[in-house]
């Protein structure tokens, strides 16, 4: 029965560590705010752009280019930072 006691006792010691740290090729929390800032930066200014074309400050054109931008450069940032993350 001793022996029984010891075992319950060192088994408690076994440690399991979770698979819950990030990484990756680059810091993931460092591109995490570098793709947080390029996002808002794009969206600050597609809605700049977007208000000037309402009250007819620029072209149309302008900002369906702008928009189309920001759809391109934050898709790019996001699978960049989701590849990091998983790949790296």
């Amino acid at each position: 029965m001793t022996e029984n006691t010891e075992a319950k006792q060192n088994a408690a010691d076994v440690v399991v560590e979770l698979k819950s740290r990030r990484r990756g090729v680059v810091d993931p929390n460092v591109v995490r705010w570098i793709a947080f800032i390029v996002i808002t930066i794009s969206l600050i200014s597609c809605t700049v752009l977007c208000i000037l074309a309402i009250w007819k400050y620029t072209e149309s054109d302008v900002v369906w280019r702008a928009i189309a931008t920001f759809i391109v450069v934050s898709t790019a940032t996001a699978i960049f930072a989701f590849v990091n993350e998983k790949l790296g």
